[in-house]
C-alpha cells in the first residue's frame, strides 16, 4: 500500500468513526445540546481523535440507568460534559481514560452537580503518573488519622511519588520533627478527606 493509499483509508476510517459517533448520539434522547456544544467547541480535536470521542459517546450509551433524559437535559450536566470531553481528548494515557471516566459517572450520579470538584478531580488525574496511582491505591485507607504511617515501611520506596500525592492535596504529610526520623526515608502520611474520595475513582473495572 502506497502512502496515497494509506492517507485515503485512514480518511475512510475518520469518516465512518465520525458517522457511528453522531449516529450513537442520535440515540440518547437528551445529548443533543452536550453533543452539539462540544461538536462547537472541540470540532477539529474531535475529528482528530475520533476513538477517545467513541469510547466517551459510548460510556453514555451503555450507562442508561446514569445517564437519563433527565440528567442529558440538565444545564449543570451540559456544562460538565463541554469541560470533560475536552480534557479526555488530550490525555494519551488509555488507562487514565478509564478512571477519567469513572470520575465523570461520579459527576453525572451527583444530586449536586454545583459542588461536585469535577475540575479538581480532573486536574489532579492529569498530574498523576501510573506510579502515583499505584502508590495512591496501595495507601490503607484504615490508617486515616494515624500520624504514624508509612506506606512502605522504613525505606525510601517510590519517596518522589508519595511527596507527589502530598503536593496533590492527597495525602497530608505528618513527618513533623520526628527525632531519629531519616529524612531519607519516606515520610510520615495520612490520607487527606480529598484522597479519600479521589481514591473511590481508581477503580479500573468500575
Amino acid at each position: 500500500m502506497n502512502d496515497k493509499d494509506k492517507i485515503i483509508v485512514k480518511d475512510s476510517a475518520l469518516v465512518v468513526a465520525e458517522a457511528v459517533v453522531d449516529e450513537i448520539a442520535k440515540l440518547l434522547p437528551g445529548i443533543n445540546i452536550a453533543w452539539g456544544l462540544s461538536k462547537a467547541l472541540y470540532g477539529a480535536g474531535m475529528k482528530l481523535r475520533q476513538e477517545r470521542v467513541l469510547e466517551w459517546v459510548e460510556m453514555v450509551r451503555d450507562n442508561p440507568n446514569v445517564f437519563t433524559e433527565q440528567i442529558l437535559t440538565d444545564e449543570k450536566f451540559q456544562d460538565g460534559f463541554v469541560i470533560a470531553l475536552e480534557k479526555y481528548l488530550t490525555e494519551r494515557d488509555s488507562t487514565k481514560r478509564i478512571l477519567f471516566r469513572n470520575v465523570f459517572l461520579g459527576f453525572a450520579n451527583a444530586n449536586d452537580k454545583t459542588l461536585f470538584p469535577l475540575e479538581k478531580y480532573i486536574h489532579t488525574l492529569s498530574q498523576l503518573n501510573q506510579i502515583d496511582i499505584e502508590t495512591l491505591r496501595d495507601v490503607d485507607t484504615t490508617k486515616i488519622g494515624n500520624l504514624n504511617y508509612l506506606i512502605y515501611g522504613f525505606n525510601s520506596n517510590r519517596k518522589a511519588n508519595i511527596h507527589n500525592l502530598i503536593g496533590l492535596g492527597l495525602l497530608f504529610d505528618t513527618t513533623g520533627t520526628r527525632g531519629g526520623y531519616n529524612p531519607a526515608y519516606s515520610p510520615f502520611v495520612t490520607i487527606s478527606p480529598f484522597g479519600i474520595s479521589f481514591i473511590e475513582y481508581l477503580i479500573i473495572d468500575k
